[in-house]
């Protein structure tokens, strides 16, 4: 059986590939799920651009979404799930948001998603400089602020972006707010934990998307695209 350590020799596939990475302070240290129980699922990562708007326009970088990402599945490999980079696309706002203010409430965000790089096969996160909130998921797409900020509490993750993407994500799965401060799904906390009927909602959840992969069907489909010289 292939260890997660074998992820760490693949080439880059659809985007950034896959990457398992280990304890970093704030995260999960160690999971119940092998390597054959993981779940692989998409997100494509849109940093939105808006010259005239330093409210919308995010100053994130590859390096910061590769850090982002990599402390994400920290979180969320407590419940053997792993999101992969499907492509990190730089686009300007559609016009479709109010000047110079902020952008806010629901028409507001979704009405900045430009058409082409929108899909129905994987979970999209729209990272922006200023929302009256730190994250929002809807439906069709998730919003993150890149200059969000948490209460700290013991135990919780060390930067607010990548807890907040993980919180909207879960939400995005299907899971409710929680009081627990510890809780990925408090509000506002650094918390990142996760109890096992939460674990297994989501499981549930990623188990209905014809999009989310197992590490063998995911390893195939590379070597198909490898076959083709891709």
């Amino acid at each position: 059986m292939r260890g997660a350590g074998f992820f760490l020799k693949l080439p880059a596939v659809a985007g950034s590939g896959l990457l398992f990475l280990h304890s970093v302070r704030g995260q999960v240290s160690t999971n119940q799920f092998s390597f054959d129980d993981y779940l692989l699922v998409p997100v494509r990562v849109h940093l939105l651009l808006a010259k005239d708007s330093p409210t919308i326009q995010t100053t994130l970088t590859k390096d910061d979404i590769t850090r982002i990402l990599g402390k994400m599945n920290g979180v969320w490999a407590q419940a053997g799930l792993h999101f992969y980079l499907e492509s990190l696309v730089r686009e300007d706002a559609r016009e479709a948001y109010p000047q110079p203010e902020e952008p806010s409430g629901r028409d507001g965000l979704l009405g900045m998603r430009p058409s082409q790089s929108r899909a129905t096969n994987t979970f999209h996160v729209y990272y922006v400089k200023q929302m009256s909130v730190n994250g929002i998921c809807f439906p069709e797409a998730i919003f993150v602020k890149d200059t969000a900020s948490l209460r700290k509490v013991e135990g919780g993750i060390d930067e607010p972006i990548p807890r907040v993407s993980s919180h909207e994500l879960g939400h995005a799965l299907g899971l409710p707010h929680r009081q627990n401060t510890t809780n990925l799904m408090a509000s506002g906390t650094t918390g990142t934990s996760l109890n096992e009927t939460e674990i297994e909602a989501v499981r549930h959840a990623v188990f209905a998307f014809s999009w989310a992969s197992t590490p063998e069907d995911f390893l195939k489909k590379a070597d198909e695209v490898a076959g083709k010289g891709k």
